[in-house]
């Protein structure tokens, strides 16, 4: 065989070669489409038809396009720069901006990359960095021609705090450019998503838009979950392959069946925001067309909920329907809601008694959940005893990787899956102090303001923010602070602190007396 058929037929491999993982990646992004898309048309076929004209082509195209996108670019840094560009393109109208933002924020995974310049790692910078500063620089300019939008002075400097406290205490004993990295990647993850929803959310149906993009972008996900679960196929690991992206990749199963984790990878991560989108859908009844639709919305997105296998979210979500019902005032409904919980819970329990997969699968057996639970008892005791070492300060992290080395998991890590420890194991009481000041300030203001939002268009929004709060602070005990969870609850002080805020007293124009002395209307 001579030299120019052994090139042609190398030629001729890499071209099918090419066209194979081309074909592959089509399938794999038509699969996530078609899901997303289906499960968005539903959604919008209940929605009433002022609210289904509003969004219904701006999520379509965003559940089609964002998967084509993702699994169609030849290198993550242009997947990266299309994001920057992709809320303020999308979204044209500035009162769509934050709503498009929590939206597109949940469909497709991080894929953080180092920012480098001559080898030196500046900061880390994925796809929610990408669409939050398109956001941001949007809303930014959209309201530096127009008015100012309403800001708390109060939550900024909560928030404010807690970064700055943030950074300092990730970056002890360390040099500064760490510090400086961190800052940026504190910023980019969670100053942004605060920014976004506090001045781009400037009305009352601006706050329930927001809720309605969460809630649609429960149901889309999922679509998803089912789908991954049904096929037993973790399809956005691809991605990380596709484009080369570290990842410590696991893909985490209980009682036969795979805790699917969908654009999040990890399954209490996404488990915890489809609460929050539960928690939005089910105080927008007056958005759909009937309640017979609105309750079946809100069953397929409890089956989102319950796909991941993770107890805490369920956890949680009773906590915060509880809280909600309480906010606003129904009583009736806070009793059908705890004997509907009551019934759930004996249902479960004895199915348990009777299936031991049924029960492996909730975490109610001898199996890996309960490797969990040891685990997280074991931090907090471990915990407790270096936290007295220095109660004030903390420790730094190179020094707690030391004192808690014992905790190492297989993975290769020490998973603080309670946050409220791993904040006073790093920042000491007051930097504790800061963090749960962030959760009280709103939740005390929200409270205070019940009576003026009750029976209006704006306690929707409210008893939102107020219930998701409460069930956060309760979550927070089991579960590591980053990620999405952590952008969302950036972003939920970020909402509470619009619906707190006092519109500024726009100048009224002067006008003249008969005298010529300049009046004030």
């Amino acid at each position: 065989m001579n030299r120019h058929a052994v090139q042609s037929m190398m030629g001729t491999g890499g071209l099918f070669a090419f066209l194979a993982v081309a074909y592959y990646s089509i399938h794999s992004a038509l699969y996530v489409a078609c899901a997303s898309g289906a499960g968005v048309a539903l959604f919008l076929i209940c929605l009433r038809r002022v609210h289904r004209e509003e969004m219904a082509m701006r999520s379509l195209f965003c559940v089609m396009a964002l998967p084509m996108l993702a699994w169609s670019l030849p290198a993550v840094r242009l997947l990266h720069l299309a994001m920057c560009f992709w809320v303020p393109v999308v979204a044209g109208r500035r009162e769509h901006i934050a709503p498009l933002y929590l939206f597109s924020m949940l469909l497709l995974p991080p894929l953080d990359a180092p920012v480098e310049i001559g080898g030196l790692k500046l900061f880390d910078f994925g796809v929610q960095d990408g669409l939050a500063i398109g956001a941001a620089v949007a809303i930014w300019l959209k309201f530096r021609k127009s008015e100012s939008a309403p800001r708390r002075l109060t939550s900024d400097g909560w928030v404010a705090a807690f970064l700055l406290m943030l950074g300092l205490a990730l970056s002890r004993e360390t040099t500064a450019t760490n510090f400086l990295r961190t800052t940026v990647n504190l910023v980019l993850d969670l100053g942004l998503p605060y920014y976004i929803l506090s001045r781009g959310v400037t009305s009352t149906e601006g706050q329930r838009m927001a809720l309605r993009w969460l809630a649609c972008g429960g149901v889309a996900l999922t679509a998803v979950l089912v789908l991954e679960i049904w096929r037993s196929w973790p399809i956005y690991n691809e991605l990380y392959g596709q484009y080369n992206v570290p990842m410590m990749l696991l893909v985490k199963a209980r009682g036969g069946l795979m805790r699917a984790g969908g654009p999040f990878v990890e399954p209490t991560s996404i488990a915890l925001v489809l609460a929050m989108c539960f928690a939005a859908l089910s105080l927008l009844r007056e958005d759909f067309r009937s309640a017979l639709r609105h309750s079946g919305l809100l069953a397929i997105t409890f089956l989102g909920v319950s796909a991941p296998q993770s107890r805490g979210a369920w956890i949680g979500l009773a906590l915060a329907s509880v809280a909600m019902a309480i906010y606003r005032g129904r009583w009736r409904s806070l009793l059908a809601c705890a004997g509907g919980i009551g019934l759930s819970l004996g249902i479960v329990l004895v199915t348990a008694q009777l299936s031991p997969t049924f029960a492996e699968a909730l975490g109610l057996s001898d199996g890996g959940a309960n490797e969990t639970t040891t685990y997280r008892r074991d931090l907090f005791e471990k915990g407790k005893e270096v936290f007295w070492q220095s109660p004030m300060f903390g420790h730094s992290m190179p020094r707690l990787n030391v004192l808690l080395a014992d905790l190492r998991q297989g993975e290769g890590i020490i998973d603080f899956v309670n946050t409220y420890l791993w904040i006073a194991l790093i920042a000491g009481s007051a930097g504790l102090a800061i963090f749960i000041g962030n959760f009280l300030d709103p939740l005390v203001s929200l409270w205070k303001r019940r009576r003026v939002l009750r029976r209006t268009p704006g306690e929707a929004p409210a008893a939102f923010v107020f219930g998701v709060l409460v069930m956060l602070s309760e979550m927070l005990f089991f579960t590591s602070f980053g990620g999405r969870p952590a952008f969302l609850t950036l972003g939920l002080f970020g909402l509470s602190a619009t619906i707190l805020a006092k519109p500024q007293a726009r100048r009224a124009p002067l006008q003249l007396v008969p005298d010529g002395t300049p009046l004030r209307a």
